[in-house]
This record gives C-alpha cells, sequence and structure tokens, in this order.
C-alpha cells in the first residue's frame, strides 16, 4: 500500500484495506508527511503493520522509491489508494524503465482515482483535469495495471465520462454498531457540518440562513481549517450567535467514537459543497437516519435526487440555503426515512474487493 497525503479521509482508507489483509500481508509506504501526521497515529497507530517511509513528499521521488521497495522485497500487488498525483509519476515510472531492465518484475498495480472531474462542471477547470483522462487511458495499457474510480458509497455513479472502461468502487463507510436514535423531539433544531471543514463547505453562508432563525443551532465539529478560524473569529454572524448561545464549534480532529456521537446530535447535515465527488459525510450521515441539506448541482444532488435523502439548495446563496432548511424540516420525518433506507446499503466491501481482488 502506498499513501503519501494524510488528509480528508485518506488514511481512513487505507485502514479499511490494512484491516482486510492478514499481517504477514501488510507493508505500508509512507511519506515523511504521512508518517509525522496525526491523522496517521489515529488510523494507523494500532494497526500491526510493517511501515516503510520514503525519502521524500514529492510524488515523482516517493513513486520510485515505492516502486524500487516493493519490487526489491518480492511484492506480488502494489495499491495506491489516492491515486490522482500518481499517474503521471507512475506512468513515466514504467514507460522509462526506471527500475532497470536487470531488476526483477515489478508488481501488478492497482490505482484508484478519487478526482475524476472534468471541465465544465461545478469545479473549477485546471490543467490536470484536462490531461488526466489521457494520461489514465495511456496507464491503462500498461501491463500489469488496473486503474478505479471512487464512487459514492450508494453506487449512484458507475461511470465517468472522459474515463471509458474505468470501473468503479464504492466510498467505504461501516455502518454504525450501536443502534439507530429515535428521532429527537423539542424545539431546537440542530444543523452541522462535519469534517476537515475548509472553505469550500461554504460556513458564511451557513451562518448567515441560520441566523435569523431563533430555534437552529449550528455545530462545527472537526479539524477548521485557517480560513474557516478567520471567519468564525471575525464575522458577525459568528459573533451574534455565539451570543446567543447558538453556535458549537469543535476543532481539532475526532476519533471514531466522537464523530459518530456529533453525527448523531444533528437534525441536519450541511453538505454545502458542489465539487463533482463523492461525499463521505452524506453516507455517514444517512448511516445514522440524518438527512442532507445539499448543493443543487453536481455529485452530491444526484445522490440526493437519487436516494431522497435531503433536499438541495444554491450554495453560495444564504437565502436559498434557509429556504431548502424549512423544506427539509417541514417532512423531516419523510427525509429521515429515505436516509436511513439508503443508508441500509452502505459497507466496506466493494471497497476493499474491487482494490484488493485479484492480489494472489
Amino acid at each position: 500500500m502506498l499513501e503519501l497525503a494524510p488528509d480528508g479521509h485518506r488514511l481512513q482508507y487505507v485502514r479499511h484495506l490494512v484491516e482486510a489483509l492478514p499481517r504477514g500481508e501488510r507493508i505500508l509506504i509512507v511519506s515523511p508527511w504521512v508518517a509525522a501526521s496525526s491523522e496517521f497515529a489515529h488510523h494507523l497507530g494500532r494497526t500491526e503493520t510493517e511501515t516503510v517511509v520514503v525519502s521524500a513528499d514529492d510524488h515523482d521521488v516517493a513513486l520510485r522509491e515505492a516502486l524500487t521497495t516493493a519490487t526489491d522485497r518480492g511484492v506480488g500487488h502494489l495499491v495506491v489508494p489516492d491515486g490522482d498525483k500518481a499517474v503521471r509519476p507512475l506512468l513515466r515510472a514504467v514507460v522509462r524503465g526506471a527500475l532497470g531492465r536487470a531488476r526483477p518484475r515489478r508488481p501488478r498495480i492497482t490505482l484508484l482515482l478519487m478526482r475524476t472531474a472534468l471541465p465544465g462542471g461545478p469545479e473549477r477547470a485546471t490543467l490536470g483535469m484536462v490531461l488526466k483522462p489521457a494520461l489514465v487511458a495511456a496507464l491503462r495499457r500498461l501491463p500489469g495495471v488496473r486503474v478505479h474510480f471512487l464512487t459514492d458509497a450508494f453506487g449512484v455513479v458507475t461511470r465517468r465520462p472522459g474515463f471509458p472502461g474505468v470501473t468503479p468502487v464504492r466510498d467505504p463507510v461501516t455502518p454504525p454498531t450501536e443502534p439507530l436514535d429515535p428521532p429527537r423531539t423539542g424545539d431546537r433544531v440542530r444543523v452541522g457540518i462535519l469534517g476537515v471543514i475548509s472553505a469550500r463547505k461554504h460556513v458564511p453562508v451557513l451562518l448567515r440562513a441560520c441566523v435569523e432563525r431563533p430555534e437552529v443551532d449550528v455545530v462545527l465539529a472537526g479539524r477548521c481549517e485557517p480560513d474557516v478560524r478567520e471567519v468564525l473569529a471575525t464575522h458577525p454572524d459568528a459573533a451574534q450567535l455565539r451570543a446567543e448561545g447558538r453556535l458549537a464549534v469543535d476543532d481539532r480532529l475526532l476519533d471514531d467514537a466522537e464523530f459518530d456521537a456529533a453525527l448523531r446530535s444533528l437534525d441536519v447535515a450541511a453538505v454545502l459543497h458542489d465539487n463533482d465527488a463523492p461525499s463521505g459525510i452524506v453516507a455517514e450521515s444517512c448511516a445514522r437516519g440524518v438527512p442532507v441539506l445539499g448543493p443543487d448541482r453536481g455529485w452530491i444532488a444526484t445522490v440526493l435526487d437519487t436516494t431522497g435523502c435531503g433536499v438541495k439548495a444554491r450554495v453560495d446563496d444564504p437565502a436559498d440555503v434557509a429556504g431548502a432548511l424549512v423544506r427539509l424540516l417541514a417532512d423531516r420525518e419523510e427525509y429521515m426515512a429515505a436516509a436511513r433506507k439508503a443508508g441500509a446499503d452502505l459497507g466496506t466491501e466493494d471497497f476493499v474487493g474491487g482494490l484488493l481482488g485479484d492480489r494472489e
């Protein structure tokens, strides 16, 4: 297993894969950034896994070292579960024969694309978006290389434009072991943003949408990035909500039990980013029967339309977000039932089997 970045869900994905392997087959190759991260200690610190730290965070250097390590150790299968930035370095390393003809045969390689957006969608276009389909197509032609893309946890999206023949694996979500909570009662409504909280999650929009609704409390649970901390320290809506005791912020990496408790405490999960990629928070919310307030375009909107687990809004428009929240709360039990139904089909088997299968 090769992982070069610790943020987001990456090391949680690695943990799912590591725990599915016999202890004797677990070799994890990581960058110095990963090895020093709090996420590594949290997700992998207690697993019995041999860890090799390469000399640099740079993908070109790290990938060459990882291939050399795996080849010299006689590893038969190298899995790259965060493969977007590895496509070009891997293609270069293999095509140019970076390992040398005299070395043993390189391992088979399985690579997962987490981001398959193309120009013209809700995300800002980049040069990488333009080049990636052609690079992936070339990589897939190499012997012993498999490429998958990460789809949503419900399996709604099965094909991605620009990536023909690249098959999906579902975003892995472990259903909670505790029974689902009964619907919350009372006059208060808790609306929250969870996970790594960055500017793309539109915190100021949610604050503005909720500040004039005295029955609504806002919850932010998870490590906030610096720009979000600045908003919380300076935005007048944040100040008003805090003064009224209606803003709760837990700015830190949550462990599994803390994340579960925070999500169960919500009446509505706000997922106000419209990037063209799957959302783990939507799936985690459905696993606990919590309806979702989401975007009106992009991948998440497609999931909401298919599962019925929430209501859509223009994520840059506080008035539209406030209106969507009103509609959701008016039929909350219906959306809760849809979330619970969608959550019943979640798991990690498709993800683990898709990436580790055929490893012998």
